[in-house]
Order: C-alpha cells, then sequence, then structure tokens
C-alpha cells in the first residue's frame, strides 16, 4: 500500500498571483535592469517621451517583448525552450538580465508559493511554468508580464531622460491596447514564429558594457 503523502498543490485566485508576482515589492530585483535602455538613452537615441514610447512599443512588437512572451507561453504549454531562451539572449548583459531574474523568481515561488520549481530558468521560461502550474489563463498572463517589461522601461525614462510621472503614465495608457493585441497574437505562437528586429535595442545592450558611468546592471 502506498502511504507516500503527495503535496497538495495551493489554490490561489489568479489576479492575487497576477498582482504579487508582477509587484515592485516581489522580490526578484528587476529595478536593476534596464534592458539595454540606459545606454540608449546615454547615446540619445532614446531622449524625450515620443522616442521612449516610439522605443517600447517596438520592443514590445519586435524585440525582447515579443520573444520573451512567444517563449512564455511555450513553456506555459510545456514545451522545453529554456535552452533556447538563453541562446537567444543577444549579449552577455541580456543572459544575465534573464538568469538572474528567473533565479530570483524561482527562488521565491519555489520557498514561499509551496511550487517546487527548477530554479535554473530563464526568466520567461518560469514566468510561463509557474502560471501554468497554477492556473493562470495564459493570455492574462501574458498581459501582466508585457505591463511589467513597459511600467520597468518607463521607469528608467522617467529616472533618466528624464521625464515626469504624469508623461510615463501617457506612455502607459497608450502603450495598454498594444500590449493586450500582441498578448492575443502571441498566445498562440509556435516557435518558429520567434524573430527579432529591434537591433538597435540589441546593440544598446552591448554597450552598456562598457559605459563608464551606470546605475543599471544591463
Amino acid at each position: 500500500m502506498d502511504t507516500s503523502i503527495k503535496q497538495k498543490q495551493p489554490t490561489f485566485d489568479y489576479h492575487q498571483l497576477l498582482l504579487s508576482w508582477f509587484s515592485p515589492s516581489f522580490p526578484i530585483g528587476s529595478f536593476n535592469f534596464s534592458n539595454g535602455l540606459e545606454a540608449a538613452i546615454e547615446f540619445e537615441f532614446v531622449y524625450d517621451k515620443i522616442s521612449l514610447e516610439e522605443w517600447t512599443k517596438h520592443l514590445i512588437v519586435n524585440g525582447t517583448g515579443k520573444t520573451d512572451s512567444i517563449l512564455l507561453a511555450n513553456a506555459y504549454n510545456g514545451e522545453e525552450v529554456n535552452e533556447l531562451a538563453f541562446a537567444l539572449c543577444p549579449s552577455k548583459e541580456r543572459w544575465i538580465e534573464t538568469s538572474n531574474l528567473g533565479k530570483a523568481f524561482c527562488k521565491n515561488i519555489k520557498e514561499n508559493w509551496g511550487y517546487k520549481i527548477d530554479t535554473n530558468l530563464a526568466y520567461p521560461i518560469a514566468i510561463g511554468k509557474a502560471g501554468s502550474y497554477f492556473k493562470i489563463p495564459l493570455e492574462k498572463l501574458l498581459i501582466a508580464f508585457l505591463q511589467s517589461f513597459v511600467s520597468n522601461l518607463i521607469n528608467v525614462g522617467i529616472k533618466h531622460i528624464p521625464l515626469g510621472q504624469s508623461e510615463g503614465q501617457k506612455i502607459l495608457i497608450n502603450l495598454l491596447p498594444v500590449i493586450e493585441k500582441q498578448a492575443n497574437i502571441n498566445k498562440i505562437a509556435q516557435i518558429n514564429n520567434l524573430g527579432s528586429s529591434a537591433f538597435l535595442s540589441d546593440l544598446s545592450s552591448m554597450y552598456h558594457e562598457t559605459l563608464n558611468n551606470r546605475i543599471y546592471q544591463t
């Protein structure tokens, strides 16, 4: 007779999970990373509200936001794409960013939320696996993930362009329909839909490694 005690999967309202995981207080250190935006501001590729909004929109549609959300969706659906997620990083710092965020997220999920998740996962893969485990609707998970990504970039811009808080909110409001549209597209995207044309952002993440004065790790 099997006398082992199986771990009971905890149940949470998915709205509470999303608010917790993507809250600034969730201890993954996302405020330490700029996805290369700090270098883009330094080289004046991004210099005001309009350029920050266009930069961020392009990343959602054709850059990191697109790639990571497609990887997230495939991980959610059980595809083994962790090695691919690391391989697609265009620079050392992007690799560090997704690795550190992934480890921190998994550590907290494992220790505090009752899911014995592997700790060596790229960030979008960790989000996808955890979201699937806790049965968060994929579209809602993608919207929260992309909005968190956008909010972090806006905060970098507010501090370093600089911009006012009100201007930052206007950027976010303008991008909300883009976030929702891309979440709907990427929730059914396959691996062969992966692709990026955000070359200036990729180059900025490489340039960032050699900046003399920098606040962010990436």
